[in-house]
């Protein structure tokens, strides 16, 4: 059990890797984060994939692609939605070095952050590689894209606030049923198909595309509360009296060489990672995209992205503490070994089982400005976005995120200024900001998501940068 525990912190605290976005609320590409994670109607070429594969069309060039050369596509997003540095420092950062003596209401307020539970997320993305190519109109576009992602979500119970601030006094009981987690390292080969449709009649837009994504996906390693229902309680004489109810799921990949309590004996052997683990779990994706647009204008999308399932097969588990305990003396060492027994819990083969990729809803609407020569210099683009999930799985949120973008281009030698602001999903409000360059042949992005982390980085609970790089032929 302990390289279980290793792999849990490892997988929850050093999250590493993706490009093409998994889920409403997970990492993105540099030019779509820097609007505010913004860019359904305008997400261009390979930039597109994961958003909206209608958008592979949406390119001037024949051929674009991304890799690792002259550096990575990477983006990280990594926090929390309940506490931020500031409070941190003033509720547990101590004064002289000593602790910090708090006052009934400092206790109030931070039993008040805490009162709601709390959210601690995590999504790293990087692109092995993308391409897109544009073939004609009559036929279209292709595209084909190596994506990596992990990602976590870990939700602490309300009650935890309130045991470490008021303690256990005789007659209290606290559950922690609202605690949940989920991680999981996920590779996709994705293939794209877009093209116009010109036989639809219409008078309204003067274009229209539709695009697909099939995905074969892997999964290298997964971890999920499957049920938690845990409860202690304080009787009138201090006996303290534990319930637990709780199950969670795991796989791994044979590179993790993991030893569950039910196959402790096997020989210990250190992970072995490679580009290319062997997979603990396969599935398949189904992204679909519709845009249209007025003129140079006005550009309309909607897509449904990450429709499927992964069925995990290798070193999968579900491990389970269940069981009431009674403590008489909290002294007693051997009592206390006791209950850490029994909250470890014992882990049995589960043959396999399925979860969900994170399905998302993605609407967007953009308009172009193009000024002359003798107004405002350059162009602005603006963009509205509205995402929503359809389940909880990491990087996406069943709550819906408003988003709006702008980006100007003042002058040809000038790089492209981008910003937006979100509201909604797991984060909040975000203030995105960045900048693009255009050298021709090369492309290249840099953003954050949360620019108010940056200038106040006491009050930040968000920290975002994501870069890459894209070649045009």
């Amino acid at each position: 059990m302990k390289n279980i525990k290793v792999i849990i912190v490892l997988v929850i605290t050093a999250s590493a890797t993706l490009f093409a976005q998994f889920g409403s609320v997970g990492t993105t590409d540099a030019r779509r984060m820097a609007l505010g994670n913004t860019s359904n109607a305008i997400s261009r070429g390979v930039f597109s994939i994961g958003i909206n594969p209608a958008n592979l069309l949406n390119t001037d060039e024949t051929i674009n692609f991304s890799t690792v050369l002259p550096y990575p596509s990477l983006s990280v997003k990594a926090g929390t939605n309940f506490i931020s540095i500031n409070d941190f420092n003033y509720y547990f950062g101590g004064v002289n070095g000593q602790s910090k003596v708090l006052s009934q209401t400092d206790v109030q307020n931070l039993s008040n952050i805490f009162s709601g539970g709390g959210l601690i997320s995590e999504n790293i993305s990087f692109n092995l590689f993308s391409i897109g190519v544009k073939a004609s109109q009559s036929i279209g576009a292709f595209g084909l894209s190596v994506n990596d992602v992990i990602a976590s979500n870990v939700t602490l119970p309300a009650a935890l606030s309130q045991l470490a601030f008021q303690g256990n006094p005789p007659g209290s009981t606290y559950n922690f049923n609202d605690a949940k987690a989920s991680a999981w390292w996920l590779r996709d080969y994705s293939f794209t198909y877009a093209r116009e449709i010109p036989e639809i009649p219409q008078t309204v837009f003067s274009k229209i595309a539709a695009g697909i994504t099939f995905k074969m996906v892997q999964g290298f390693a997964y971890i999920g509360t499957q049920q938690v229902n845990s409860s202690f309680s304080t009787d009138s004489v201090n006996q303290l009296t534990v319930n637990a109810n709780n199950a969670f799921l795991s796989a791994f990949s044979d590179n993790f060489h993991v030893r569950y309590s039910y196959n402790i004996n096997e020989p210990k052997q250190n992970a072995q990672m490679s580009p290319f683990p062997t997979p603990a779990g396969t599935g398949l994706g189904i992204d679909f995209g519709l845009s249209a647009s007025i003129g140079d204008t006005w550009n309309f999308a909607a897509s449904i992205t990450d429709i499927g399932n992964i069925t995990w097969n290798k070193n999968t588990a579900i491990t389970v503490s269940n069981g009431q305990y009674t403590l008489t003396d909290l002294a007693d060492s051997s009592q206390r070994n006791s209950l850490k027994r029994k909250f470890e819990g014992t882990s049995d083969s589960t043959g396999s089982f399925s979860t969900n990729l994170p399905t998302a809803l993605r609407l967007g609407a953009s308009y172009k400005f193009n000024f002359g020569e003798h107004s405002w210099p350059g162009t602005l683009l603006l963009d509205l976005d509205i995402n929503k999930g359809f389940n909880d799985m990491p990087g996406n949120s069943q709550k819906t995120s408003v988003s709006l973008g702008a980006e100007w281009k003042p002058m040809d030698w000038i790089p492209y200024i981008r910003t937006g602001v979100g509201f909604g999903g797991l984060f909040g409000f975000h203030w995105g900001v960045g900048l693009g360059i255009d050298a021709g042949v090369l492309e290249f992005n840099l953003s954050t998501l949360d620019m108010q982390t940056l200038i106040a980085p006491n009050t930040g609970k968000y920290l975002s940068v994501a870069l890459n790089s894209r070649w045009k032929f």
